[in-house]
C-alpha cells in the first residue's frame, strides 16, 4: 500500500445503494458487478491521488491530501459507474 496522506485528510467512503437487495436477487451477476465496481474505483481512486484503505462488502474507503481531490474523485467515480450501466 501507499503512504497515506498526513495532516488535514479528506475521507470518501462509497457504498452500492440497495446491494443487499441485489445480492439477494442474483448473486453470481452482483459478483461480477461488484469486482467491475472496485476495479473502476480504484482506477479513479489512484487518479486522484487518493489511497483506498479499506474495503467493506461493496463499499469502499480511500484518504486524499484535500477535500477537492476527494471531490473530483467523486464525481469521476459516479462518472465512470454511469457509463458502465
Amino acid at each position: 500500500m501507499a503512504q497515506l496522506p498526513t495532516g488535514t485528510v479528506t475521507f470518501l467512503f462509497t457504498d452500492i445503494e440497495g446491494s443487499t437487495r441485489l445480492w439477494q436477487q442474483d448473486e453470481e451477476a452482483m459478483r461480477a458487478a461488484v469486482a467491475r465496481h472496485d476495479e473502476l474505483l480504484r482506477e479513479v481512486m489512484a487518479g486522484h491521488d487518493g489511497e483506498v484503505f479499506s474495503t467493506m462488502g461493496d463499499g469502499m474507503a480511500a484518504a486524499f491530501a484535500s477535500a477537492a481531490a476527494a471531490l473530483a474523485a467523486a464525481i469521476a467515480a459516479q462518472q465512470a459507474l454511469a457509463v458502465e450501466q
